[in-house]
């Protein structure tokens, strides 16, 4: 059975029992905006923009941090060079620092350890490790293990994600996951590919998932609807700009020169008449009481609106 309980934007509908003036119509459509604006912004917070690039300038990293701030994104990565200048470009934002550690990831768990704790001293909350991939491909999990508890053990209370290359096959990303949560790591990093959804609901709660390199829209509200807790981007104001656009002008096919009327639930159906045997049993039985049992269509019920709605379904406007 069809169920118009509400509209495809949320309006009552049909078989709602609720009936709406054009001005109660029209609050509710607000309303209904402001909550996809308040969405949005909450999508928009899990953003972590990306200014790790060697080729970027401090003009261009200072517009980076300007667009963390405007869209209130959760970080923005960087390079250890940059963590300084950041943080000053920053400051005042509300955006956390992720400095990425490891660089190429073929360096030593030592190495990599005490370049998180300087990039914590410079001001960073947040560090992404980049594990060695021929640690990985090579079976070598105990050096995997290693570099992560190390790193874990120097961030103390900061955030720490493991980096996942996206070109390992999906069961060692999936393992990689597993592996970071049992060290302490609180997130699994890796960039953007067609089963990122998959992923997170193979993930459970072993620990939470950041996606990278999203460069449209749909892929970042396709991110937000699998549950990924972090997006990384490089056109957060484009995404931004989009979802906004998207959310102010939301809006209900509903036309509002006239009240929005719904009929009332239909009466219950006469009993069907006894048969004979039955009428010979029941002869004895007390008669209803006139008009007791039926259904009255005509009958009229008065809304809070002031317009009449009968119970058989038709609405008509008091004079």
């Amino acid at each position: 059975m069809e169920n118009n309980a509400t509209t495809p934007g949320g309006l009552p509908g049909k078989n709602s029992g609720i009936l709406l003036s054009p001005t109660e119509a029209e609050e509710f459509c607000e309303y209904k905006r402001q909550k996809r604006i308040s969405e949005v912004l909450s999508a928009l917070s899990k953003a972590v923009l990306k200014a790790d690039g060697a080729e970027l300038s401090p003009a261009e990293l200072k517009k980076i941090a300007d667009s963390a701030g405007r869209v209130n994104a959760a970080s923005v990565r960087v390079s250890p060079l940059y963590v300084s200048f950041l943080r000053g470009a920053l400051e005042g934002k509300g955006v956390a620092l992720d400095c990425v550690v490891g660089g190429t990831g073929e360096t030593v768990a030592k190495v990599k350890a005490y370049e998180a704790k300087l990039a914590l001293r410079a001001g960073a909350r947040e560090i992404t490790l980049v594990l060695s991939r021929s640690a990985l491909k090579n079976g070598r999990t105990g050096d995997t293990r290693r570099e992560i508890k190390r790193v874990c053990r120097k961030a103390k209370r900061a955030v720490v994600k493991v980096a996942a290359d996206k070109t390992l096959t999906y069961a060692e990303i999936l393992r990689i996951g597993r592996l970071a949560s049992e060290c302490g790591a609180k997130y699994l990093s890796v960039g953007f590919f067609p089963d990122c959804g998959r992923l997170k609901r193979d993930l459970h709660d072993s620990c939470m998932l950041e996606v990278t390199e999203v460069e449209t829209a749909a892929d970042y509200k396709s991110l937000i609807a699998a549950g990924a807790e972090r997006i990384g981007t490089s056109h957060a104001e484009e995404i931004y700009a989009e979802l906004m656009h998207e959310a102010e002008n939301y809006t209900l096919a509903v036309h509002f020169a006239e009240n929005v009327a719904v009929s009332a639930p239909p009466a219950p159906a006469a009993p069907a008449p006894p048969t004979d045997g039955e009428g010979a049993r029941e002869k004895g039985e007390k008669k209803p009481a006139k008009g007791e049992g039926k259904s009255h269509p005509e009958a009229e019920q008065m809304s809070v609106l002031g317009n009449k709605t009968l119970l058989g379904g038709m609405t008509r406007q008091t004079k």
